[in-house]
């Protein structure tokens, strides 16, 4: 039983530390200090900071749709800040090739096809980046067959603040036609969670791909659980998690709560044991 328990909180402590990892976000995300490293060529130092905005990149060949529609003006420049991070700490790392995609009325993509991931492009890229403007529609159709039209894809991220400017079914419906000729991942990423509507959307284009839904999750709900990621879960007393969006961490969530209850039953069993050992007579040799 000892042995087990000390395997549980080992695993909680592994859980805690992915959480974590998934909620960390950008460290320096001034304006100022945007300007000058982009200007200055200085490496992103924010550890992990775009893992909380856009999730864990998964595959080598990635395209990155990013919605610069209208109603997007409010996040844009965090959102740029946050995509320079992910493609310095996630794509020049972790991917072989990659564009970039940025929809509204029309179209704008950084290159007619997948690049190389050298640190020369990914410079070019995070230059690219910095010229985006939020205006118009919300073309996710068309940005979708776009992207599918690149040789090698594996993964899709896209990036919206709400619906597509057509209907949600024929956008869903495109998109199975044109996954039955190639087999591409469309993870999503909602920064409007209160948009239950648009959130159902992303959700059902996600899971239709064998993509993951991405949900970034909000300051007031980083404050209310930072004790927690901070000492861990050992304690049955200790607050639960409060219910994620994002698959990633609803399903992370999800485990460490069985981990706890898992915890709990064996503390428990100890304690009886404990308590039996205890009143049982000491026999005594003569």
């Amino acid at each position: 039983m000892e042995v087990y328990i000390r395997h549980l909180e080992k695993v909680l402590r592994r859980y805690v530390q992915r959480l974590q990892w998934l909620l960390s976000g950008p460290v320096l995300c001034s304006r100022t200090w945007y300007r000058q490293s982009m200007d200055r060529g200085v490496m992103m130092t924010a550890a992990s900071g775009s893992r909380r905005l856009f999730g864990t990149v998964l595959e080598s060949k990635v395209c990155i749709l990013l919605d610069t529609s209208g109603s997007m003006g409010p996040y844009l420049q965090q959102v740029k800040t946050e995509l320079v991070l992910l493609i310095w700490e996630q794509l020049r790392k972790c991917c072989d090739s990659f564009n970039l995609l940025s929809f509204a009325e029309s179209l704008q993509s950084w290159q007619d096809t997948l690049v190389e991931t050298t640190d020369a492009a990914c410079h070019e890229a995070m230059q690219w980046v910095t010229h985006l403007q939020a205006q118009g529609s919300t073309s996710i159709l068309q940005a979708l067959l776009k992207a599918f039209s690149f040789h090698d894809l594996e993964g899709l991220y896209l990036l919206t603040d709400g619906k597509p400017d057509t209907s949600c079914s024929l956008v869903l419906n495109e998109v199975q036609k044109l996954r039955e000729k190639r087999d591409v991942k469309v993870h999503t990423i909602s920064l409007n969670c209160s948009d239950r509507a648009a959130v159902e959307f992303l959700r059902k284009l996600a899971s239709f791909t064998g993509g993951r839904y991405h949900c970034p999750v909000g300051e007031d709900t980083l404050s209310k659980i930072h004790s927690l990621l901070t000492k861990g879960f050992i304690n049955e007393k200790d607050p639960t998690l409060p219910p994620f969006e994002g698959d990633d961490l609803r399903i992370l969530a999800q485990e460490i709560t069985k981990a706890r209850s898992f915890l709990w039953q064996a503390q428990s069993f100890r304690s009886q044991l404990q308590k039996k050992n205890d009143a049982e007579p000491k026999v005594t040799l003569s």
